[in-house]
């Protein structure tokens, strides 16, 4: 997998977002008003977006950069862009930047700022940044070939068109398979990164963990777990999309409820404090995926064993030692642990710091 805390991961074009002719050279022009030619209209965004995304099947690969297709270029078109701030029903601020090939309109630019504050969020909103290029800016410059639209990690920005009569699927699908691409880089799925693969609970509820290393995914495009929750995130804001990746992680209600966990009550590590004597079993419930620890302390003279069993299978041993902090245990699949502690030496309780994912 690719790793995602170098951010590298700087330009991504909606899969399902193009049609024939968006992709082939010159097929959508976009005069430059730099040599004098006509601007682009920005137009309103769709409002019959619902019924055309779910008409809507092609697909076309994204591109993963560490920067943006031609800095130099891109550079220029940031400088001549004209840039304001529009704020969300909520009142979470976003910049906007338009590009000069098109004529800039605050009553649209407010349209894109008003659709994402709708969208399922937490507050990586007030991160994000808009820039509405034209598609040929899109592709040639800033997301690559074949590219409708990319969200740039180390921008915290999406890219992405103004309407035009070539917009299938709408613009409103992109904006939300990007902002799913946002919400990856603003979470934490520690041990691994959720920029590569998704939300920790989505990640655990489609099984990302076992799959990977069954090498069921992650390994080309259309099985790309990172992809899948961007647009199993899109997918959630316009119900009976047809998915086109991998079945592995076709979105369920039960996925786009973990989705919809992983954004609005973002993941960290649980801790508990397990205490007894002498010998003791624990079952410990472990719904998510990730790496458990458990800091065992004990009285002065006295020792404990401890193992942690998935299943009969003894995850690791432990040395007898009276204060033992076994911290590492792979948790890829299992929904329960078993803690086995058994005094060894010694008299006296015990008790046990455990962090679960």
């Amino acid at each position: 997998m690719r790793s995602g805390r170098d951010i590298a991961r700087a330009c991504r074009a909606l899969p399902a977002a193009v049609v024939a002719a968006c992709v082939i050279a010159g097929a959508i022009p976009t005069p430059a008003s730099a040599h004098g030619q006509h601007r682009l209209e920005l137009r309103p965004l769709l409002p019959t977006a619902a019924e055309s995304i779910r008409l809507f099947h092609p697909a076309a690969p994204d591109r993963v950069r560490a920067r943006v297709a031609k800095a130099s270029a891109a550079r220029r078109i940031h400088a001549s862009a004209a840039t304001a701030s529009f704020r969300t029903s909520d009142g979470v601020s976003i910049p906007v930047a338009v590009s000069t090939a098109y004529t800039p309109d605050p009553a649209v630019e407010q349209s894109y700022v008003t659709f994402l504050g709708g969208l399922v969020h937490g507050s990586e909103l007030g991160k994000i940044s808009v820039f509405i290029a034209s598609p040929s800016q899109i592709e040639d410059d800033f997301c690559g070939e074949g590219a409708l639209a990319c969200y740039v990690g180390d921008e915290e920005r999406m890219y992405v068109p103004g309407v035009s009569e070539h917009s299938d699927p709408p613009v409103q699908f992109l904006i939300a398979h990007e902002y799913g691409h946002h919400i990856e880089l603003n979470r934490s799925d520690a041990p691994w990164s959720a920029y590569d693969r998704g939300g920790k609970r989505w990640g655990s509820y489609e099984n990302v963990c076992s799959l990977e290393r069954r090498h069921k995914v992650g390994t080309n495009y259309y099985n790309d777990p990172s992809e899948a929750f961007a647009e199993s995130y899109a997918d959630m804001q316009f119900s009976g999309v047809d998915f086109i990746y991998t079945d592995l992680l076709a979105p369920d209600q039960g996925a786009f409820k973990a989705i919809r966990a992983d954004v609005l009550e973002p993941w960290g590590p649980r801790t508990t404090t397990l205490r007894g004597s002498a010998t003791k079993t624990f079952k410990l419930r472990t719904p998510l995926d990730g790496t458990a620890s458990f800091d065992l302390t004990t009285p002065p003279g006295t020792s404990y064993r401890l193992r942690v069993l998935a299943g009969t299978h003894a995850l690791k041993r432990r040395h007898r030692r009276v204060h033992a902090s076994a911290s590492g245990y792979s948790i890829c699949g299992a929904r329960s642990l078993t803690l086995q502690v058994a005094r060894v030496a010694g008299s006296g309780p015990f008790s046990i710091a455990a962090t679960l994912p």
